[in-house]
């Protein structure tokens, strides 16, 4: 009896080891056959846009819940177009330089060496305009909301006609000469120069250098490895930039003096490793990455969509944060979507093209998601109020971002708003309405418009998403 119950207890645990052994095998099958399918259509959108001859290289990361999803690379980092892009290619990361940076902040703040309250005043002695810095918080300085103009309107073109690199005086001299846009807090501006001034405060107060900091904030903790131009700019792996100019690829310096508003490097992978590592709390706590992921609020109550040193967003249903970044055209992509642990890097290494990241990034992101590209045609809705939103709005004007105006309108013949400005003598992009006061358009499907409302209802702005990211600047309803 005992010999039967033992053979009888060995074939049960015989048959449950062979199941759940063939569960396994099963899952593990379809876990690599969703990978391929994933690497296949991967493949294919970076094939499609390197064939378009407007960009010379491109460079493609994801990453879920530390698992490298996929990495690959399609043309060329050299002008001769013999070295191919390779996962080991080493890219400048452009203003995503931004969101580390103020991570490394979010650390000495950590550390009690600072404070987000702390006036510039009190945090760069030496600032040469003493009335200003006595109001500018750190806090404005990394949320693009203290005033302070933006250096690259001047000192980028001073460089670009004479080559030298500009010194802190340089920076000093101008900040010294110009006024306030507004007051801190009062409103937002895409500025650089909040985030080179952060950069002087980390060595300031930490008596390092910047980019010592970052290897001990950052790189060693997290195990990347991130580093300036400046460290890179000779190494065989660093790819070379261009600018397409006539349909010629123009090769370009890379800038080896920038720190702080955009002077990193590092491949796609590890810049697709970073999100989680800084959402975790492995780099900083959670607490503090929950901060610089909420968007800041004006001083009238209105939020910014920008928070300290993040980007956030939706994406077709998903909740994104990231930071892009480039000149005339985006040259590097990081988006995150904390809800699904995934993130999506994207370098190109060309400018002035429109095989930009911020594209690419926006199909790569679909097909990481399990997604498709919207018809807008289909998914709009039909039932609002269209005068809620016609009338003139005023975005501030910038370095990236002109005066003119922007006029929603609506045709009695047509149940669509249409955006335009208010010089185009067109009928304007047709907007459909996709819900909850946002907006999609024609051309570039994945992009948003979201209306803004006061406490009573009306509509006071609206803001624009970049394939799921603020893109900066907030258009306020004229009176």
């Amino acid at each position: 009896m005992k010999r039967v119950l033992h053979f009888f207890i060995l074939g049960f645990l015989f048959l449950f080891l062979f199941f759940s052994c063939n569960q396994n095998s099963k899952k593990s099958n379809a876990s690599i056959e969703l990978n391929e399918t994933l690497v296949k259509k991967l493949d294919s959108i970076g094939q499609k846009y390197i064939k378009e001859n407007k960009t010379m290289g491109i460079s493609i990361a994801v990453v879920k819940k530390g698992e490298v999803l996929y990495n690959g690379g399609f043309g060329f980092i050299d002008s001769l177009r013999t070295i191919p892009v390779t996962n080991d290619n080493i890219f400048a990361i452009a203003s995503i330089s931004k969101l580390v940076g103020v991570t490394m902040t979010m650390k000495l703040v950590e550390e009690n060496k600072i404070s987000l309250d702390n006036t510039l005043f009190e945090l760069l002695p030496d600032f040469p305009n003493k009335e200003q810095a006595k109001k500018i918080k750190l806090k404005h300085l990394i949320s693009n909301t203290s005033g302070i103009k933006d250096y690259a309107i001047v000192i980028d073109s001073v460089y670009l006609k004479t080559g030298i690199n500009p010194t802190k005086e340089d920076y000093y001299k101008f900040f010294a000469e110009h006024t306030l846009d507004f007051e801190p807090g009062s409103n937002f501006n895409y500025s650089n120069s909040g985030f080179l001034l952060m950069a002087m405060i980390i060595e300031e107060v930490t008596g390092k250098k910047f980019e010592d900091e970052l290897d001990r904030i950052i790189n060693k903790p997290a195990n990347l490895n991130l580093k300036l131009i400046s460290e890179n700019i000779h190494n065989p792996f660093t790819s070379s930039y261009f600018e397409l100019k006539d349909s010629l690829m123009m090769q370009e310096p890379l800038w080896t003096w920038i720190k702080g508003d955009g002077g990193l490097t590092t491949t796609s992978v590890d810049l697709a490793s970073f999100p989680s590592k800084w959402a975790n709390g492995q780099i900083i706590s959670k607490e503090s990455f929950e901060l610089m992921k909420t968007p800041f609020i004006l001083n009238d109550g209105l939020y910014s969509g920008y928070g300290l040193g993040v980007r956030t967003g939706n994406f077709e249903g998903e909740y994104v944060i990231g930071h892009t970044g480039g000149h005339k055209s985006s040259w590097a992509v990081m988006k995150y979507f904390p809800s699904e642990e995934l993130s999506v890097v994207v370098f190109v290494n060309t400018d002035n093209t429109p095989t930009d990241a911020l594209t690419i990034a926006g199909f790569i992101s679909l097909a990481a998601l399990g997604k498709e590209a919207p018809v807008l045609q289909d998914i709009e809705k039909m039932d609002y109020n269209l005068d809620k939103y016609t009338g003139v709005y005023q975005s501030f004007e910038n370095y990236y971002n002109s005066n003119d105006s922007i006029s929603i309108i609506k045709y009695d013949e047509d149940p669509h708003l249409y955006r335009k400005s208010v010089t185009d003598t067109s009928r304007g992009r047709k907007l459909y309405y996709m819900g909850n006061n946002s907006f999609a358009y024609d051309g570039y499907v994945m992009d948003r418009i979201v209306f803004d409302s006061d406490n009573k209802g009306q509509i006071v702005a609206y803001k624009e998403y970049w394939n799921g990211l603020f893109k900066g600047g907030i258009y306020r309803k004229k009176k």
